[in-house]
């Protein structure tokens, strides 16, 4: 990593743990309108660090360089209410709170369209219980997405390989997530909802 791009990670990452922490006293995990503008501070906070690429394309994307752009796997306005909603961790240690922040900005190139149909496999709407459809950790299997690995030596995409390289999820966010999945994949890869889950939800 360049001294640069150390220094903004650095300045990004603890301008943002600040900013959550001083909001900590009006988090309400209830109120929609809270959490949307707490949360969107994270989420700008790691959007904007501009940190975090893997070298990891898909091959829809590795194909059709007019339509790439980028997928944070970690959805980091969800991220930031994970955080919030485990504060006494989080946001008490700096040194953990960077190692979420860092996992956070993790990138992968895919297409706009392949893009799109991952936004789709959560919901946050205004107002509702977020819904998770597909656990993070499962969303590029779901979708079939297959991933090329471009070698740390090279600059271009050209370059990059089919690979079996997978991202490390972390397991209490994971954990986490689990009170928002209101639909399961069966064996097939598929989803298959739970009616009365995603009533209460």
């Amino acid at each position: 990593m360049t001294n640069t791009k150390q220094r903004k990670l650095n300045i990004y990452c603890k301008a943002t743990f600040k900013a959550l922490k001083s909001n900590l006293e009006d988090w309400d995990a209830n109120d929609p309108d809270v959490v949307r503008i707490i949360t969107r501070q994270y989420y700008e906070g790691v959007f904007s660090c501009n940190y975090g690429d893997t070298g990891l394309i898909s091959e829809d994307a590795l194909n059709n360089s007019s339509e790439r752009t980028d997928d944070h796997c970690f959805s980091p306005q969800f991220v930031g209410r994970f955080i919030m909603d485990n504060a006494d961790v989080y946001l008490t240690d700096y040194d953990k709170f960077k190692e979420v922040f860092i996992a956070s900005c993790t990138k992968i190139k895919v297409t706009k369209s392949e893009n799109r149909k991952l936004q789709q496999l959560t919901e946050n709407k205004r107002g509702k219980q977020y819904k998770v459809f597909v656990p993070t950790d499962k969303k590029y299997d779901h979708l079939g997405i297959r991933l090329y690995k471009r070698p740390e030596n090279k600059t271009r995409w050209s370059d990059a390989q089919l690979t079996n390289e997978k991202i490390t999820f972390l397991p209490d966010l994971l954990e986490y997530e689990k009170k928002f999945i209101v639909c399961q994949l069966n064996n097939l890869n598929t989803i298959a909802c739970n009616p009365l889950m995603d009533a209460l939800s």
